[in-house]
């Protein structure tokens, strides 16, 4: 090229050193790409996860909306020590599932015992009976490891330890071929320290606290327990129990709710004792009733009744005649043994509502105080003081919950098999 002035020679570009790569090579090397493969675990994930997370929320959803179980305490209850724990063993009765994830760990219909410490109101364990659908037991004894149940199918042992079955209903050592598949054939001797069992042919046999062989009795116990235990006849169950009147730790001081005018709604709390009577507090009660202590099985009560008498006292008076069939099964309030008295009464008059309140016998005081969806179950008092009462929660007519009335006056209100 010739050179042309004020213009400088034209000169060549560099040369272009980056290289162009493609996934389809070049024309004179082409590629072919290689597809991609989709991972195992991204297909599972693409397929299933949706499923899965829709599948939770269902299980979620039912669980949260699903309804409570039906939980109601049998009156069975009775008291334990343990380990320096005193416990209340609380039979009860647990129906439906209560959601899905409840229906993998429980049978639809199932009859428990939970040991409850009565110092916290924990739970120290809870095990499944039966799965049957009436089934009763009541706690007869307990000793130091060891505790006896009557049952529909005869009596059976615990283990204070954790609930564990020691010993089967009706497989009892010494009263094999003769167990008796009675409720009612079983009570508790104190003076002997051992359970009481009654054969299907009559003979009475006894157990020793912690031993778990039963012996044929002596005369004496036998004489002594003769017609008190059936060899038919389910467990005993043992109803809620109020009077107007009841006496008190001492069995010759008295409480009594007193009208407070002719045709009143409402009554006051009056004690009656040695230095005569005196008004306890100042609290009105409507439709009220003392609690009683029904600590001792209805079967070791003997109960001796006049008919001629009886008849005559209902003529003059059914209220009273009733109270008096009554006296052979126990009229101390609950809760009189440290020093209160338990009512049960109506908040407001002509209400179907009801509330339990504690009521110190020194000072008239009120110490506490609840409400309950229907009249009290069975209350009685274990050897430490502390007072079991079995009450409804708000708004509902099952049993379910164990109030306990500590020796000082304080309540705790304890939901069992709620899970």
């Amino acid at each position: 090229m010739s050179h042309v002035p004020g213009y400088s020679s034209a000169r060549p570009f560099p040369t272009h050193q980056q290289a162009v790569s493609s996934p389809y090579g070049t024309p004179s090397h082409p590629l072919t790409p290689k597809p991609r493969r989709r991972g195992l675990l991204g297909a599972f994930a693409l397929m299933w996860v949706p499923g899965l997370a829709i599948g939770a929320f269902a299980i979620f959803g039912e669980h949260v909306t699903a309804p409570d179980p039906d939980v109601a305490l049998q009156s069975g209850i009775g008291f334990a020590h343990y380990d320096g724990t005193d416990l209340a063993l609380v039979p009860y009765d647990r129906n439906g599932s209560g959601g899905l994830i409840a229906s993998i760990r429980h049978d639809v219909f199932e009859v428990r015992i939970a040991a409850v410490d009565l110092a916290t109101g924990d739970t120290a364990w809870d095990v499944q009976l039966s799965d049957a659908l009436a089934w009763k037991t009541a706690v007869v004894a307990a000793g130091e490891h060891y505790a006896y149940l009557a049952s529909d199918d005869g009596l059976m042992i615990l283990d204070l330890a954790d609930g564990d079955t020691v010993t089967e209903a009706g497989e009892v050592p010494g009263l094999e071929g003769s167990q008796s598949v009675s409720g009612a054939a079983y009570g508790f001797d104190p003076a002997l320290g051992a359970v009481v069992a009654l054969d299907v042919d009559g003979g009475v046999h006894t157990i020793a606290l912690d031993a778990l062989e039963a012996t044929p009795a002596d005369a004496d116990t036998t004489a002594t327990w003769s017609g008190m235990l059936f060899p038919e006849g389910p467990v005993p169950d043992i109803g809620g129990m109020t009077s107007t009147e009841a006496l008190l730790a001492d069995g010759e001081a008295t409480v009594r709710i007193a009208p407070l005018a002719d045709n009143a709604l409402g009554g006051g709390l009056v004690l009656d004792g040695p230095e005569g009577e005196r008004a306890l507090g100042t609290r009105v009660f409507y439709g009220a009733g003392i609690v009683l202590d029904q600590t001792a099985l209805v079967s070791q009560f003997t109960v001796e009744i006049d008919v001629d008498e009886l008849i005559e006292e209902f003529m003059e008076g059914a209220a009273a005649a009733g109270q008096d069939l009554w006296t052979g099964t126990g009229t101390t309030a609950a809760g009189a043994a440290s020093g209160h008295v338990l009512v049960e009464h109506q908040p407001e008059p002509a209400v179907e509502a009801y509330a339990l309140h504690v009521v110190d016998l020194a000072t008239g005081q009120v110490t506490a105080s609840i409400d309950t969806g229907s009249r009290l179950g069975r209350a009685l008092t274990g050897p430490t003081g502390h007072t079991v009462v079995i009450a409804a929660p708000e708004g509902s007519y099952w049993l379910g919950d164990l109030v306990i009335v500590a020796p000082e006056g304080s309540i705790e209100r304890v939901e069992i098999g709620r899970d």
